[in-house]
């Protein structure tokens, strides 16, 4: 999926330079992380932006890159997936724990507080990319990727789906956490 990711944001920015600048951030930072390519290619694709546009136009065409060729399919794959279900809700919280365990999996940090069939309350104390930005001095761009998460939560209908979505801050946005909240009608 990262490759795809890449190949996407890479096409929609349509800048020169960043695949290079990205192999200085992942040589400089070493590890064989599934989430570095991506991270450093975000980060590059900034930092190239910077050299001839203001800081906020650089933003907003890295964040477009990297939302606008993904969100369709990514809202409305997860709106058919809570749609097809039959409990909506246990198919979210499934969802969450497998792309925990095998997406996020050992870079990042999830703390569940409650896994009861009622409301599943997990929160991620360690973000490989909330780290990675600050290491290469761009904290700026840490809500762009958890803007990222903006088009799955927009697939919840609470009316429809029988469940709401909490997430009042995250890391990048000075929160303790990045608090996942679900919570069964």
């Amino acid at each position: 999926m990262n490759d795809q990711l890449i190949s996407f944001f890479l096409a929609h920015l349509g800048v020169p330079d960043v695949a290079e600048r990205a192999e200085e951030i992942i040589a400089a930072h070493g590890g064989d992380s599934p989430h570095l390519r991506l991270t450093a290619t975000v980060i590059a694709g900034y930092q190239v932006l910077l050299r001839s546009v203001p800081r906020d136009e650089a933003l907003r065409r890295v964040a477009a890159a990297f939302h606008e060729p993904i969100r369709p399919f990514v809202h409305d794959g997860t709106r058919e997936m809570l749609d097809s279900a039959d409990d909506p809700f246990t198919a979210m919280v499934d969802t969450s724990k497998d792309r925990e365990d095998n997406y996020f999996g050992a870079d990042f940090t999830f703390v569940r507080s409650a896994d009861d069939g009622r409301s599943y309350l997990v929160d991620v104390h360690r973000c490989f990319y909330w780290d990675l930005l600050r290491a290469n001095d761009v904290p700026e761009l840490g809500p762009v990727f958890c803007e990222f998460d903006a088009a799955w939560i927009g697939a919840i209908d609470p009316d429809r789906h029988g469940f709401t979505f909490s997430r009042p801050t995250t890391l990048a946005r000075g929160g303790a956490t990045c608090p996942f909240h679900f919570y069964r009608s």
